[in-house]
């Protein structure tokens, strides 16, 4: 049996681990400002001020991964923010920039669907990561990924839909694609905060939302 000490030190460690991923949530969450940029600027004008913040995301990004003392000022700003993994690698950011971009390209600027997919991009992933670290107890096939975690992606990214006027159906369709994207783990060149608003796009394109 563990000793109290060590309980104390395991919850603190988990306390820890989960205000970071809180933190690192919250800021990913800036993304709902392409569709406020969206519901501003209109399509197509919204689509060309992302491709111009998307370049200057991947030359921060590529001025990151080339210059070590540029790295090492931006992990401290945004202390706790970038992952280890991310550190030799592109963050989030860019991902969820090219995400949402190609959404808006593949749905033509159809208002629904950009902020819904925006909607799910934003509150799902959180909601999975924070919920999985939380009460995360039943792992998916023996991986990182929680039951818990993954219902609450499916639950949120259906709110998000729903809330922009997405029918019931075609909202669960892509609530479930949503939540099976972020199931799979990031490796090479998957990233789910790529995949995730490209494929529930296709999937509301397809079901003939409107």
């Amino acid at each position: 049996m563990r000793s109290n000490a060590e309980s104390s030190g395991i919850l603190r460690n988990n306390m820890g681990d989960l205000a970071r991923e809180f933190g690192r949530k919250a800021f990913h969450m800036l993304s709902l400002a392409y569709g406020i940029v969206f519901y501003v600027l209109g399509w197509p004008r919204a689509a060309w001020a992302l491709a111009a913040w998307l370049l200057v995301v991947f030359f921060i990004e590529l001025a990151r991964l080339r210059v070590p003392a540029f790295e090492r000022a931006l992990v401290n700003f945004f202390e706790g923010m970038i992952r280890d993994s991310e550190r030799r690698h592109f963050s989030g950011i860019i991902y969820t920039t090219a995400g949402s971009l190609g959404a808006m390209l593949l749905v033509q600027g159809n208002p629904v669907i950009v902020y819904a997919v925006i909607g799910q991009l934003s509150f799902g992933d959180a909601a999975a990561a924070l919920v999985g670290k939380a009460f995360g107890k039943t792992k998916i096939a023996g991986g990182p990924k929680s039951w818990e975690g993954s219902l609450a992606c499916l639950a949120v990214c259906y709110a998000a839909a729903v809330a922009v006027g997405v029918p019931a159906g075609p909202a669960l369709a892509s609530a479930i694609v949503a939540t099976l994207v972020e199931l799979k783990a990031t490796a090479g060149l998957w990233n789910d905060n790529f995949w995730l608003p490209m494929a529930s796009a296709a999937v509301l394109l397809l079901l003939g939302v409107r």
